[in-house]
């Protein structure tokens, strides 16, 4: 999909959408609300029944909604047992199955932990599960942006330059840029200027597409040494996500920006207005 500007929505339904758990209604009310797109949650496992997808798909393509998708929370391509990271992979990859029946072009998901090993040993073998996962979705005719999110805890793999390494590496692979994770992560990265040299770094390693289709996560975040604790409400964040919004639009970037905050809809029309009024 091409972009003339960021798109905002919400992670999962919006919070005022009568039945929680129709995705459909979930699109309606996106429409509804003045908001661009919506992010498909299959945290908790991948289980929707395929005229779901298909009416999903109906209804995301008629109203204009384009859709994401973020995948189960037990994915851990580094796991002491071998099982478990084949479990992993078939996790990501029926995510992938099913979005592409809905019609969603961006998939997200946590890579993995590091589970007291070495970061580059943890990177090699993610890469050779997403090298996996690319063959296997190319054998399915399956074409998703892959994104492994930007987390935000020292625990987790995704730190930026792990996620501009592994996007070099594999083709189908691309960052979910979490900027409220990269801030807890790091407890850097909370400026304007800040936020405009992190861009700068992704166009000049990834290329111009890094900035012109990017796939953002964005809430208000509590931190401690350890990275992220819990999302927050814009408002009730240190995170200054004005200056976020002034250095992705100075940059001219384009795509995604999923709102994970607990009122969801709230502060995602927050950053929409306040984008398109600066």
């Amino acid at each position: 999909m091409s972009f003339d500007r960021l798109l905002f929505g919400t992670a999962g339904v919006p919070n005022c959408t009568v039945k929680k758990n129709n995705p459909v209604e979930g699109v309606q009310k996106i429409h509804e609300l003045g908001l661009d797109c919506m992010q498909l949650e299959f945290a908790h496992g991948v289980r929707m029944k395929e005229e779901v997808s298909s009416a999903l798909r109906k209804a995301s393509y008629e109203l204009g909604i384009p859709l994401t998708s973020h995948g189960p929370y037990y994915i851990n391509l580094n796991a002491r047992e071998q099982d478990k990271i084949d479990s992993s992979v078939e996790r990501i990859i029926q995510t992938a199955k099913i979005s592409d029946l809905c019609g969603a072009e961006s998939m997200t998901f946590h890579a993995a932990f590091y589970m007291k090993d070495s970061p580059y040993d943890v990177f090699d073998l993610v890469e050779k599960s997403m090298n996996v996962i690319e063959e296997r979705l190319s054998r399915l005719d399956i074409e998703i942006e892959l994104r492994p999110e930007l987390t935000g805890k020292t625990s987790q793999f995704g730190s930026l330059d792990e996620l501009i390494t592994l996007t070099k590496n594999v083709m189908s692979v691309k960052p979910c840029m979490d900027f409220s994770h990269l801030y807890a992560r790091t407890g850097e990265y909370n400026s304007k200027e800040a936020i405009s040299d992190v861009l700068t770094k992704l166009e000049g390693e990834i290329g111009k597409d890094a900035l012109k289709n990017m796939h953002i996560h964005i809430s208000g975040i509590s931190s401690n040494s350890k990275g992220d604790l819990k999302h927050l409400n814009l408002k009730d964040s240190e995170f200054n996500w004005k200056g976020m919004l002034e250095a992705l639009k100075e940059k001219d970037c384009r795509g995604y920006v999923i709102c994970n905050s607990p009122n969801l809809e709230e502060d995602a029309k927050m950053l929409k207005d306040y984008y398109l009024a600066i």
